[in-house]
């Protein structure tokens, strides 16, 4: 057993090396805000999903559980592909001009806030208007 521990601590070594290093710190980033806005947006939309769904929706409990699954899905989904979206525009804005200008945060904004909450639905309307 003492050889599997050794080996599990040569594995985290050598992964938490990777890590620092400095060239992967764009994706990383990238990565880490896609679970981040999928994490961000389940525990925001469930319980407003939970609450509005059982004040003002009719219907089975069966179809207000499944409403709820949907709209907190959707609403993670899109905050994932969001972050995602803007990261990686940003991690590329700075790589082509080779530094960060203030107004790659708008661009970035602006291309992943069209392509992600672009389509006419309740919960892209809701983040449209907040």
């Amino acid at each position: 057993m003492a050889d599997g521990g050794a080996s599990l601590r040569a594995l985290l070594d050598t992964v938490n090396t990777l890590l620092r290093q400095r060239r992967y710190r764009a994706a990383l980033a990238v990565l880490k805000g896609f679970r981040n806005g999928a994490v961000y947006g389940a525990k925001i939309r469930a319980p407003h999903a939970l609450v509005m769904t059982f004040l003002f929706k009719e219907g089975s409990l069966r179809e207000k559980l499944k409403s709820i699954a949907q709209a907190t899905f959707t609403h993670s989904r899109n905050l994932a592909y969001f972050v995602f979206t803007y990261k990686g525009l940003m991690a590329l804005q700075s790589r082509l001009l080779g530094k960060k200008i203030p107004l790659h945060s708008f661009f970035a904004a602006f291309i992943g806030g069209w392509l992600v909450f672009g389509e006419n639905n309740p919960i892209n309307s809701q983040v449209n208007v907040f």
